[in-house]
């Protein structure tokens, strides 16, 4: 297959001749000896149209006529284009979107704080040849295969028609609104249609840990976890372990998190407000359970055996590696970064005020022994890799990216906490922000691109800095 950059241009039907649709570069007749007039399938997306074609330019250049039915946009940068000869096809990008729940306006642009994240990978497109662009669920629909669509260009964010994308990435950012009867009804109808959809939902916490723990490799990552059956089962592993974790199966960002300590013949339970943790001591299990009991009415929760994690200035630390597929479709580590909650924090989540550094800097801030830092980073990086091969070998659906929290005791033990298919794409989720592209879109983009069989250029390493 010949693949190239070039420019795409549309002109008057007055401007070619009446029997053909446009033409095509002469470097590529010239490789696969093509002559004269053909008819060539032309795709762009999800958008197919059948044209006839000749060799005679340096571009790609159609009739108004002829590129309607592709929704084709046209500019100044240069697209990819790739001859695939046994079918006598020409394709053009790749097209990549990125699906949102709907616009956010505000300080930070039209989609709220995910806008410098969308401007990133419109821009990586764009760069490499592609057109990568952002829609909302409202434009999905069974009566069109087109869509309204929003890309960056020239500083601003130009909105313009655009045939369904081959890639689209979920980053539908609500459970509530991902779980809706509409929103699964669209999701469905792209599938429907064709198209590359990844990430394709937010994950359930006991469902992961059920399946992951029939495997013997993932299992022994897992700490001891069961669902809160009522007043029995919280009591049973408060008998086995000294303190638990009581969190929402379906929750993120640290919200809804309980622990419970059994202390000095008293129960202590700490949990997050608004205002910070808030603690309370409770004399017998009776009274602790009369207090939590209205709290997880109505949400199903997971118990979870405490583990005496490694601390940095008083925090606790725990580790989250981003692992993506590549630009040969294989998962690879793009960061690894130690986050340190506050001294007071039950949690290290950033965005309950944890505070995040790249791995070995984490480490080395932390109370782990030195000479346990070196192995044990090897053992996170090897096990956040092994996780996201057992997660897809178990788990149904498409994902080419994944949030692996991994914890680390301070006898340099390492567990799985937890699998997030929506890592966070705010600029407060990035150890080092820059204006540049951050790896983590340039790794979507490859991941991209190789889908749609566009081949990207190996890139020197860089250091494991950002998200």
């Amino acid at each position: 297959m010949s693949q190239l950059l070039t420019r795409v241009q549309r002109v008057s039907d007055q401007q070619l001749p009446q029997k053909i649709d446009g033409l095509f570069p002469e470097s590529i007749a010239r490789q696969y000896g093509l002559r004269g007039s053909q008819t060539y399938e032309v795709v762009y997306g999800l958008a197919r149209t059948r044209m006839t074609l000749a060799p005679g330019t340096t571009s790609l250049t159609f009739k108004e006529s002829a590129a309607h039915p592709l929704h084709l946009s046209f500019g100044t940068a240069k697209l990819g284009l790739r001859f695939e000869p046994d079918e006598k096809r020409f394709v053009i990008g790749p097209l990549v979107g990125v699906l949102i729940a709907g616009m956010s306006p505000g300080p930070e642009g039209p989609f709220g704080n995910i806008t410098d994240f969308c401007r990133e990978v419109s821009q990586t497109c764009r760069a490499r040849g592609g057109i990568g662009f952002v829609y909302t669920l409202s434009q999905v629909s069974a009566e069109t295969n087109k869509l309204e669509g929003w890309m960056y260009r020239d500083g601003r964010w130009v909105k313009q028609v655009f045939p369904l994308p081959y890639c689209s990435y979920n980053r539908i950012g609500s459970r509530r609104v991902e779980r809706k009867e509409e929103t699964q009804t669209r999701l469905h109808l792209l599938k429907q249609k064709g198209g590359l959809f990844f990430n394709e939902q937010f994950l359930d916490k006991w469902m992961i840990h059920q399946k992951l723990a029939e495997n013997p490799d993932a299992s022994r990552l897992l700490p001891h976890t069961t669902i809160y059956n009522g007043a029995s089962s919280l009591q049973a592993m408060l008998t086995r372990h000294s303190y638990v974790y009581m969190k929402p199966s379906s929750g993120s960002l640290g919200r809804g998190i309980i622990r419970i300590t059994q202390q000095n013949g008293e129960y202590i339970c700490q949990y997050e407000t608004i205002n910070g943790a808030a603690t309370r001591r409770f004399r017998t299990f009776a009274a602790l359970h009369q207090m939590l009991k209205p709290r997880l009415t109505g949400r199903l929760y997971l118990v979870q055996q405490g583990l005496h994690l490694i601390r940095s200035h008083g925090g606790l630390v725990d580790f989250r590696a981003l692992v993506q597929k590549d630009r040969t479709g294989k998962w690879a580590i793009t960061s690894i970064v130690g986050r340190t909650g506050t001294r007071q924090s039950i949690v290290s989540n950033v965005a309950r005020g944890g505070t995040m550094l790249p791995l070995t800097r984490a480490l080395v801030a932390s109370t782990l022994p030195t000479s346990m830092q070196v192995a044990v980073a090897g053992t996170i990086r090897r096990q956040a890799l092994a996780v996201a091969r057992l997660f897809e070998q178990s788990i149904g659906g498409h994902y080419a990216e994944l949030g692996i929290d991994i914890a680390v005791e301070r006898t340099g033990r390492v567990w799985l906490l937890e699998v997030n298919s929506k890592p966070s794409k705010t600029n407060d989720a990035v150890a080092s922000p820059t204006r540049s592209p951050r790896p983590s879109v340039t790794r979507i983009v490859d991941y991209c691109f190789y889908r749609n069989g566009f081949a990207v250029q190996a890139r020197k390493k860089k250091r494991r800095s950002t998200q």
